[in-house]
């Protein structure tokens, strides 16, 4: 392994060489990292969007996309995935990549110019990219104009006050309406992605004060009729639990003769657990835990079991799929034991780096059905739509990883893009096989 500057003469002794050695190694990761920022913009500028007008006119073909503010150019569609693929960042975050470089390069050439010079950090050069996104051009001309000597050091608050009184000497308008706009604050934001392994999620919200109070009301009274039954747990666990009662109850905005709304109707929880056992007897592969395909996390059994147990829950039992088990059909049509045996494979979307739930995703016929492929467990694979489509329309091509192959389990796929560079994605994540263009 190729040692970093200085490795040879670090000594934990000595704080001076680590010093120096920490410098010298973040003066090369910035220097790195600016290389691939510059790349990002020149390989949006060597893509643009296709002169040909009618080109998306073909369901599922590359459309024109705008990555970066008005007047920047548009680039095609497809060209985000191989970059953010080679960079190791999924699609979604490659577009906001890519966005952010283009977005200097084109409209504020005074900043771009300090980033190729490296006087700039790509880091603060994106925080400004992203506040100038929705100027006009004339805005983000004078913003550029204003920021370019003290981009190197300016802070958040700086970039923000900036872009605002540009903003407000040529758009005043536009600035008054996206000032009204935010004004209202309101929103309730669950976090249901970051759940803890006892299952619990944050929530975050801003109310109208008089549904505040309504709000803060029906906690308390389920609150304490919560404890009236028997309930031990503290003031805030029910208060907490009571959020739970008033979302599983229906209460219709429809009023009686009387202009009163009627009485809440009940309703059962329906929870879906998916859980997968090993065949040796006694032996449960996630130990005291299990995933929960929903949130995609792993959480305690007697947490599971807590809420399975709980008389007010609707069960719903599916038949054990064993994932590793052939299936197949004979029409192009994909059953639904064996569309179900494929999500639960494949867990995501199988394109390098994708995140995407493969519940919500498309089956891919590996090999086309009119080339000869087959509908069956060893010639399907989850893509999102998007992914789908580059693989339909645009050369990227894959291939299942022989079950044989110790390279990957079981819903590993080889990739190859248009360019050549190759990919292993396995259920624990992507790895690049292409190490020389």
């Amino acid at each position: 392994m190729a040692s970093t500057p200085h490795q040879e003469e670090l000594d934990p002794r000595d704080p001076r060489s680590l010093l120096v050695h920490a410098r010298d190694a973040r003066a090369a990761e910035e220097a790195h990292g600016r290389e691939v920022f510059i790349a990002a913009a020149r390989w949006a500028l060597a893509h643009p969007a296709a002169d040909e007008w009618d080109s998306a006119c073909v369901p599922g073909t590359e459309r024109e996309l705008a990555i970066a503010g008005q007047g920047a150019p548009l680039v095609a569609e497809f060209c985000i995935d191989e970059f953010a693929a080679a960079i190791g960042l999924s699609t979604d975050a490659g577009h906001y990549y890519i966005g952010d470089a283009l977005e200097l390069a084109a409209r504020l050439p005074r900043c771009w110019r300090r980033v190729e010079a490296g006087q700039v950090p790509v880091w603060r050069a994106r925080k400004i990219a992203q506040a100038t996104r929705l100027l006009s051009p004339e805005a983000v001309a004078l913003v550029d104009q204003r920021l370019a000597s003290f981009a190197h050091s300016i802070g958040g608050r700086g970039i923000e006050q900036t872009v605002r009184a540009a903003e407000a000497e040529v758009d005043p308008e536009v600035l008054r309406a996206r000032r009204e706009a935010a004004d209202d604050k309101r929103h309730v934001t669950i976090y249901s992605r970051h759940v803890d392994f006892h299952g619990r999620v944050d929530i975050e919200g801003a109310l109208d004060l008089a549904d505040a109070l309504d709000l803060e009301d029906a906690l308390a009274a389920i609150a304490a009729q919560l404890k009236d039954l028997g309930c031990t747990e503290s003031l805030d666990a029910r208060r907490a639990m009571a959020l739970g009662e008033l979302a599983r109850r229906e209460t219709p905005l429809t009023f009686d003769a009387a202009g009163e709304v009627g009485p809440p109707a009940r309703s059962k929880r329906t929870l879906q657990l998916y859980v997968h056992i090993s065949h040796a007897p006694g032996q449960n592969p996630f130990g005291t835990a299990a995933r929960v395909e929903n949130t995609r996390t792993v959480l305690d059994l007697d947490t599971l079991r807590s809420w399975c147990a709980d008389a007010d829950t609707q069960l719903h039992v599916r038949p054990v799929l064993d994932l590793a088990e052939h299936r197949s059909s004979e029409s192009y049509e994909i059953p639904t034991r064996l569309r179900e045996q494929v999500i639960l494979r494949d867990v995501t979307c199988v394109f390098p780096h994708c995140t995407r739930p493969a519940r919500s995703a498309d089956i891919d016929h590996i090999v086309p059905w009119d080339e000869g492929g087959t509908t069956s467990t060893e010639n399907l694979a989850a893509l999102c739509r998007h992914h789908h489509r580059i693989k339909t329309h645009h050369g990227w091509t894959y291939t299942p990883v022989d079950p044989n192959d110790t390279s990957g389990p079981p819903g590993s796929y080889r990739w190859t893009s248009p360019h050549g560079q190759q990919y292993l994605r396995t259920p624990t994540g992507t790895t690049q096989l292409t190490t020389t263009a």
